[in-house]
C-alpha cells in the first residue's frame, strides 16, 4: 500500500462499522495508501437480507464507514454524512470476500467534502458504489475519538 503504518480501527468506541470490540458489528480495519483507504471483510448470515445476499443497508454502511475513514485518514478531519447516494450494481453475497475502498473526490464551496467509495468482490468486480457529501466537525465536538493511524 505504500504506507508502513498500522491499520486503523475504532477499538474501544463501540462503533458498529469499525470497532473489533463490538461483537455485533462489522469489525472493519482500514489501511491507508496512495490516496485511498481500504478494508477487507467477509460477511456472514447475520448480515443477510434475502437468503444468501448481504442486506442493502449493510452494504450502504460499508460504503459510509469507508468514506468516514477516508476523511479521517486522508484529510485528518472528523466529519458527518450530509448525503449518501448508493448504486447497487451487482448482488453482494454473504460468505464471500469483499474489498471496500474510499477516496476524497473534492471539496464543496461551503467546505464540505465529496467522497467516493466502492465495494468489490474477490475478482475485482464493482458490486456497489457511493458518493457522499460530508460536513467537517470540530475535533472538540467529537466525544470519543477513533484510534487513528499516526506517522
Amino acid at each position: 500500500m505504500g504506507d508502513d503504518r498500522a491499520p486503523a480501527n475504532g477499538n474501544g468506541t463501540g462503533c458498529f462499522g469499525c470497532s473489533v470490540d463490538n461483537e455485533r458489528g462489522l469489525g472493519l480495519v482500514f489501511e491507508r495508501g496512495d490516496g485511498i483507504v481500504r478494508a477487507q471483510t467477509t460477511l456472514g448470515h447475520a448480515f443477510a437480507g434475502y437468503d444468501g445476499l448481504v442486506h442493502g443497508g449493510i452494504v450502504s454502511t460499508l460504503l459510509d464507514e469507508a468514506m468516514g475513514w477516508a476523511i479521517l485518514e486522508l484529510a485528518g478531519r472528523f466529519a458527518v454524512t450530509r448525503s449518501l447516494s448508493v448504486d447497487f450494481r451487482r448482488p453482494v453475497f454473504i460468505d464471500k470476500p469483499l474489498q471496500i475502498e474510499a477516496r476524497i473526490a473534492g471539496e464543496e464551496e461551503d467546505g464540505a467534502l465529496r467522497v467516493e467509495a466502492g465495494v468489490s468482490d474477490a475478482r475485482g468486480r464493482l458490486l456497489a458504489s457511493a458518493t457522499g457529501v460530508w460536513v467537517p466537525v470540530r475535533t472538540s465536538r467529537v466525544r470519543a475519538s477513533k484510534s487513528v493511524m499516526r506517522p
